[in-house]
């Protein structure tokens, strides 16, 4: 059961989509930007700036889904940064989700856009429920999620974020496939994977023109290598062009750091360190606790053996 238990964790970590694209449907270029404004406040690392920014943009089209999802987008980072035991924040996030899932049912016009916007929830909710250890009720969301993504397949030409979503499917239904032979007789009954062209569509999205698609997929290459490839090197190329875009984000600034353990670069692992303390310190929007969080976060990396 605890392979089992790691396997669902492992696969759904990295299958979760944090990223929405707005179609041309609903046309407004100015929509798209607002979008961009609040996503690249959360990638810095600057949440109480993106909650205000989310309520403004909100107001300008508020049937819309992806201010309900951006809102649990932002919350997941708040439960990261040290809200695990936060019940309030735990029942916003489910909250904002269903409004998400919702508005995309009821509001969303193109096809495809929908389809990408119920994938995101689904994943979301998932990856909620194993942290929570709602192992029953994460499968069926898995089920969920993994149905509508099959159903994509072969759309990614028409509808580019739909190389994120394949490229995560293709990729770990493999690695799941290769390495937990206990959940093999559970795979069949899905699509086979093929982890080259997984890693082929992630890389094509890590060079898009869209913001959300380019960073969400090198944050999961990211993953990709650490995690599951063992191969830090690689990992560290990946987490270096994130924090060239977010110096202060300091999720990635961790990664960096493990990634640097791992490979005993102890000169780059003390100018690291010092950048992540200033990250911490000098972000005004940090609450004491998150603070005292983070710090507690790093002095546990560097106790851990390499």
């Amino acid at each position: 059961m605890t392979r089992l238990i790691s396997v669902f964790r492992s696969v759904v970590v990295l299958l979760v989509i944090t990223a929405f694209n707005v179609s041309d449907s609903y046309g407004q270029e100015q929509l798209k930007k607002n979008v961009g404004i609040a996503f690249k406040q959360i990638y810095d690392y600057h949440l109480l700036s993106a909650d205000s920014s989310i309520s403004v943009f909100e107001a300008e089209q508020p049937n819309h889904p992806v201010w309900s999802l951006l809102r649990a987008n932002l919350i997941w980072w708040q439960i990261l940064s040290g809200g695990i035991e936060d019940d309030k924040l735990k029942k916003k996030f489910v909250y904002h989700l269903n409004e998400s899932k919702d508005k995309a049912k009821n509001f969303l016009e193109d096809e495809d856009e929908a389809a990408f916007s119920l994938i995101i929830v689904n994943a979301f909710r998932t990856r909620f429920d194993l942290l929570d250890n709602n192992y029953l009720t994460a499968a069926s969301y898995l089920n969920a999620c993994i149905d509508d993504i099959s159903d994509s397949f072969g759309r990614e030409e028409e509808y580019e974020p739909f190389y994120l979503t394949s490229g995560l499917y293709y990729y770990f239904m493999q690695k799941a496939h290769e390495d937990y032979s206990i959940m093999r007789p559970y795979l069949f009954f899905f699509p086979d994977g093929d982890k080259k062209k997984g890693i082929d569509f992630l890389l094509k999205c890590s060079s898009s023109d869209d913001i959300l698609l380019r960073e969400e997929s090198t944050y999961f290459l990211m993953r990709i290598a650490f995690d599951l490839d063992k191969d830090p090197k690689q990992a560290l190329g990946y987490v270096g062009s994130l924090l060239t875009r977010y110096p202060d984000n300091i999720i990635f600034r961790l990664f960096e750091i493990k990634a640097l353990h791992s490979l005993n670069q102890e000169k780059e692992i003390n100018f690291s360190e010092k950048s992540y303390r200033a990250s911490v310190s000098g972000n005004p929007e940090l609450t004491l606790n998150q603070k005292k969080y983070f710090f507690k976060l790093l002095e546990d990396e560097k106790k851990a053996p390499n």
